[in-house]
């Protein structure tokens, strides 16, 4: 394989993990070859690069040698695309067993290169390739796409067609001709598919038609809604009335939405039959004659409020003051779409912000994650007596909580520069913190700070703005900007008015007692100085306004002090607040909040094992063929055979669907993979293999099978019951050994479909960690290869910082004992099974650390190898931002898992997987040894690595340029690809003490019913200044509880039936009232309480916030309609009372 640029830590890192990764290999192929597997050796190759995945990923499509070929190609042209394109095209060349078959081997090695050879798409995203014939005789290539294709995301989709299109040609097959019928359907067929499923993007009827009339390959697709098309049925060349929903995606998010990228490779490569990319890029082409006239400015944007539901609060409208304030900087546990917040505003937010939980944000991106950075600033907050004030810390807000009128701040949000790259947003202006100041004072004064410069006084920021004509200390700023003039104007002549000044504070009457309902417009002044930040503590009826800000406002507002009063001082007008302001202090004055961004919650953070529903603790199956209510554990099963032998004849065994498989020493047949007479594996019949096992039943003695199999591992307890499945979904229908499920009964832990145990978390990004914070002692550090901090000094410190290792991961403490759990199954596995010696020994958590495990993102099938360094008290897995992107995620909540090494190395099997399309998605396919930053995700090439942002960086923020322009200045990862600096020397420019500081549960969590958490989300909009309570409260019914009242609605009067003896339902009633198969009894599905859960809260919100009577009346017609459903007109309910 390829070299890759490392430095000599590095490299003997990636040995260490190679090393022990040979171990834990060697040791499964030891297991495994004693034959009581489905398989005699592991099933999971290891890859140590993209070009070897792909060679593993795709083996049963005779690739051989592929991987050389991918790293040639890589080293000539480096775009991953166009390497896809030129090996799907050599490989055109090369012989295949039949003109079809060879079209479809290359496109689906060109789609695996795309999707980096951890994806299922090319696997299962395409069902079939193959060539059919146009009106005229001539042939052309019909691309058949399927469900998981979506997993590629736009570019895989749209490449893919690109791919086949250079792959037909190069075979010398024609081009599609579509036939009317077949461009018309996509009109009906894609705005059918957004009903169904989510869309990124609609197109229009033109835009369809421009793509489908001349792309040069038939995009076709298998049906996988139930819905149907109306129009255009039966069409000779398209298989399925169905909603096509691969060929929706690949037409709609693929072609449509990367036109631009499709287009740039057709011209560099000089591709034919493109031209239909341009005609539909001119038809999206902004008009805009006066650009340069317009002034530049940040728009509020509403898309994140879209799909709010019930119960995840708003933290702010878009640009509302009061919300959160950017910030630009990058924390320890940020970037990669995660952005931090000081722990004081998670706890503001009534605890709804935890760690790890995902918020939906008006820009620069879609969605975060929530980390935790202190250096930022905290919230404002207006107490029940009518203080004001701050809290920088979570203590300082927990020990105010129950006090808190309003939050009228919600503090600082840390946004990355890479944020703004990635997502391809104009920067936007930010306020002015204490690292720009830095930055102008340095930049004024040669490079030199002065010793005083980070907490001086108010007397030596003034001196040091007027010295080095830089702006005054954030420490002293107000928000200047956010009050109109007319309002500061007003506030200056009340403070010269009614002030006092005494002992070097502010003393002015409130004219409003005491805190009343908030309204936006209240126009007192107590409410100017809430909304100026200026904090005060009310004595009485005066408000006492905190030193520090005292005498700023005094000089800001044109303003001086006459004996104990304050006089005006000059005129006070301006362009606008800060003009004014500037003026009158005779210093500059910066604005301290000048973007503020919305947010609300997504999803809650999440850190929990994986179980199934219902939960599985062994692969064997246990449900009778044809029994309308298969049993799922095994003394369910005995018992009820015991009830059976006591009306009928005795009966031990029952007739299972599983495939049969013969031992080749006593040639008897057996459904085991293991002979228990002869110690020796099985195999399945040869038609087994070719065919699957789909009609095969065996008789199992499931009383003697579940004895045997205690006894084999030392277990007495026959009381206890074993929790199988009711049946096998794989191809062959084979099941393990009866003996694993028990192992895993007694360690209290659970099985997946393909055969491992997992433990789910939250994806959340860091790139430095102090070894305190995790329980990493020292010694251990340096036996990881933590030999120094940082900065490059020995590392013997706990509180030191150390930069993290692209491999090494922190899950969550919760998982490290989950995971002990899982090492001691294992270990008994090894021990009374294999008969092997055991490997982990783990008493504790402690014990893992060092340990590898395997990492594994949904809809992928490649894992990571990664190792375990450390534990944190939050509900996520702290890992480092490449790790992350080497599984195609990001840190926007998405949320993977992990796999103890050795217990996906044994119990892993691809026989057991389920045989459906999607069956191959979230297994562990093959295993990548060594991250290569070149082949991971683009995201993480936008991770930036500055210690400080430069002051070149806040002036182009100021002016809104395109980020692109300050990629150079700003070192990202990307500019370091290649260069061992690729892995090691990031910087970040803000610290916190400690990562896991803030809640560690979202509030969305702990609340009990639905009903609690709307309350608490209602409640916390009213105590949120920068949220408007009853917009909350109209999305909250418009977007969740109505169109769930008329789904059930709808769903109660078309429900099936249930016979509650033997399963059978049926569309309608029937005449008769109960079952026509065995007479019993017909349950609903849908009842009436699930109809009416949300009516009454519904009400009760319309009125307590005084919704339209638009909303009103839709709620009452609701409420007819349920009423006419459920209440008979026939019968009157009276009372005594009525008679008289």
């Amino acid at each position: 394989m390829s070299e890759v640029a490392v430095s000599d830590e590095m490299r003997a890192y990636f040995k260490s993990l190679q090393e022990q990764s040979d171990a834990i290999f060697d040791l499964a192929e030891k297991a495994r070859k004693e034959g009581k597997d489905p398989v005699e050796k592991v099933e999971i190759p290891r890859a140590e690069d993209l070009a070897s995945r792909v060679e593993e990923l795709l083996s049963d499509y005779h690739v051989e040698g592929v991987a050389d070929l991918i790293r040639q190609k890589t080293q000539e042209y480096g775009n991953r695309e166009i390497v896809a394109i030129k090996v799907a095209e050599e490989y055109a060349k090369r012989p295949g067993e039949s003109l079809d078959k060879t079209l479809d081997r290359a496109v689906r090695l060109g789609l695996a290169i795309i999707t980096e050879g951890i994806l299922v798409a090319p696997l299962e995203g395409i069902a079939t390739t193959k060539i059919g014939h146009n009106a005229d005789g001539s042939t052309f290539a019909d691309l058949v796409f399927a469900g998981p294709i979506r997993a590629s995301g736009g570019t895989g989709q749209a490449m893919s067609v690109l791919i086949c299109d250079v792959v037909r040609q190069a075979l010398g097959i024609g081009k599609y001709i579509p036939t009317e019928g077949e461009i018309a359907r996509f009109d009906e067929e894609i705005p059918l598919y957004k009903q169904c499923q989510h869309l990124q993007f609609t197109p229009t009827s033109e835009e369809i038609r421009t793509i489908v009339s001349e792309c040069p390959v038939m995009v076709d697709g298998e049906g996988t809604e139930r819905v149907e098309i109306s129009g255009f049925r039966d069409l000779p060349r398209i298989s399925t009335n169905r909603v096509r929903g691969g060929a929706c995606l690949v037409i709609a998010e693929g072609m449509c939405l990367k036109a631009s990228k499709l287009k740039k490779h057709v011209d560099k490569l000089g591709i034919k039959g493109w031209d239909f990319i341009g005609k539909y890029l001119d038809m999206h082409k902004a008009v805009d004659t006066d650009t340069k006239s317009k002034k530049k400015v940040v728009e509020p944007a509403y898309k994140y409020l879209k799909d709010m539901v019930a119960g995840r609060p708003i933290f702010g409208h878009p640009c509302r003051f009061g919300g959160f304030r950017l910030r630009y900087g990058r924390a320890r546990t940020s970037g990669l779409a995660a952005l931090a917040y000081n722990p004081a505003s998670m706890y503001a937010m009534d605890e709804f912000m935890a760690i790890g939980t995902q918020l939906k944000i008006e820009r620069p991106g879609k969605a975060c994650v929530v980390t935790p950075v202190r250096s930022i600033e905290g919230p404002t907050v207006l107490l029940n007596n009518g203080d004001l004030v701050y809290c920088g810390t979570k203590e300082e807000y927990i020990s105010i909580r129950n006090k808190v009128a309003e939050v009228v701040d919600n503090g600082e949000i840390l946004v990355p520069f890479g944020e703004f790259c990635e997502n391809n947003h104009v920067l936007v202006p930010c306020g002015y913190p204490t690292e720009w100041h830095r930055e102008e004072i340095k930049a004024a004064n040669g490079g030199v700070l002065p010793d005083d410069w980070e907490d001086p006084t108010y007397e030596r920021s003034k001196e040091m703005s007027r010295q080095f004509k830089v702006a005054l200390h954030p420490k002293f700023n107000l928000f200047w900007s956010d009050i109109e003039l007319p309002r500061l104007k007003a506030l200056r002549g009340y403070l010269a008015e009614k002030a006092k000044f005494r002992d070097g504070r502010i003393f002015v009457p409130t004219d409003r007692q005491p805190v009343p309902q908030r309204k936006d417009d209240d126009p007192t002044m107590k409410r100017v100085l809430e909304d100026l930040g200026a904090l005060h503590r009310m004595q009485g009826n005066i408000i006492a306004i905190e030193q520090k800000y005292c005498l700023p406002m005094i000089d800001c507002l044109g303003l001086k002090v006459e004996g104990d009063r304050l006089v005006e001082n000059g005129d006070f007008d301006g362009e606008d607040s800060l003009d004014a302001v500037s003026k009158a202090a005779g210093y500059k004055v910066m604005a301290r909040a000048m973007t503020r961004i919305g947010t609300r919650m997504g999803r809650p953070e999440k850190a929990k094992e994986r179980t199934g529903s219902p939960l599985c603790q062994c692969l064997f199956a246990l449900g009778e063929e044809d029994s309308p209510n298969p049993q799922k554990d095994t003394l369910s099963v005995i018992k009820s055979l015991q009830q059976e032998n006591h009306l009928a004849a005795a009966r031990k065994v029952i007739n299972v669907a599983m495939g049969a498989r013969r031992c080749p020493v006593c040639n008897r047949e057996t459904f085991r993979c293991w002979c228990r007479d002869c110690g020796v594996h099985t195999f399945p019949f040869e038609k087994a293999k070719k065919e699957g096992a789909k009609n095969s039943t065996v008789a199992v003695n499931v009383e003697a099978e579940y004895k045997a199999a205690m006894d084999a591992v030392g277990e007495s307890d026959s009381k206890q019951t074993l929790k199988c499945t009711d049946k096998l979904t794989s191809r062959t229908k084979t099941p393990e050994l009866m003996e694993k499920g028990i192992l895993r009964r007694r360690h209290n832990v659970s099985i997946f479909r393909d055969g491992t145990i997992r433990y789910d978390m939250t994806d959340i990004p860091i790139t430095h960690f102090r070894p305190r914070e995790i329980g990493l002692t020292i010694e251990k550090a340096h036996e990881l290869g933590y030999t120094h901090d940082w900065n490059g000094a020995p590392l013997t410190d706990p509180e030191q910082i150390v930069e993290l290792k692209c491999q090494d991961i922190i899950p969550a403490r919760e998982c490290g004992d989950y995971m002990v759990r899982v090492s001691q199954f294992v270990d008994d596995e090894l021990e009374l099974i294999y008969h092997l010696p055991r490997y982990y020994k783990c008493d504790n958590r402690s014990d893992l650390i060092g340990k590898v495990v395997f990492g594994l993102a949904p809809h992928t099938s490649g894992c990571i190898l990664c190792r375990i360094i450390g534990y944190s008290n939050i509900r996520g897995c702290y890992g480092h931002p490449f790790y992350h992107a080497s599984k195609r995620r990001n840190c926007d909540g998405d949320e993977d898992c992990i796999i103890l090494a050795l217990d996906a190395l044994l119990n892993f099997s691809r026989v057991f997987l389920p045989d459906r399309r999607g069956g191959l998605m979230d297994c562990p396919l093959v295993l990548t040894t060594r991250l290569d930053p070149n082949e991971i995700d683009k995201e993480a090439h936008n991770v930036d690595c500055r210690r400080f942002y430069p002051r070149e960086f806040y002036y182009a923020a100021m002016d809104m340029k395109d980020p692109k322009e300050m990629e150079k200045q700003m070192d990202l990862v990307g500019g370091r690809i290649g260069t061992p600096a690729q892995y090691e020397g990031l910087g970040f420019t803000h610290d916190t003490p400690d990562i896991s500081e803030g809640p560690k549960e979202s509030a969305y969590t702990t609340l009990g019913s639905m009903r609690d958490k709307m309350y608490a989300q209602l409640n916390l909009g009213i105590k949120c200044r920068a949220v408007d309570a009853k917009d909350v409260a109209l999305k909250v019914i418009n977007k969740h509880f109505m169109p769930d009242m008329i789904g059930n609605l709808r769903s109660f009067a078309t429900q099936t039936v249930r016979c509650t003896k033997c399963g059978t339902k049926y569309r309608r009633v029937p005449l008769a009232g109960v079952c026509t198969k065995c007479g019993h009894e017909l349950n609903l599905t849908v009842h009436e309480a699930s109809v009416r859960k949300y009516l009454e809260v519904s009400k009760d919100v319309c009125e307590k916030y005084d919704l339209d009577n638009y909303t009103k009346e839709r709620i009452g017609i609701i409420e007819a309609s349920m009423d006419s459903l459920f209440n008979n007109d026939k019968i009157r309910k009276t009372k005594l009372t009525d008679f008289f």
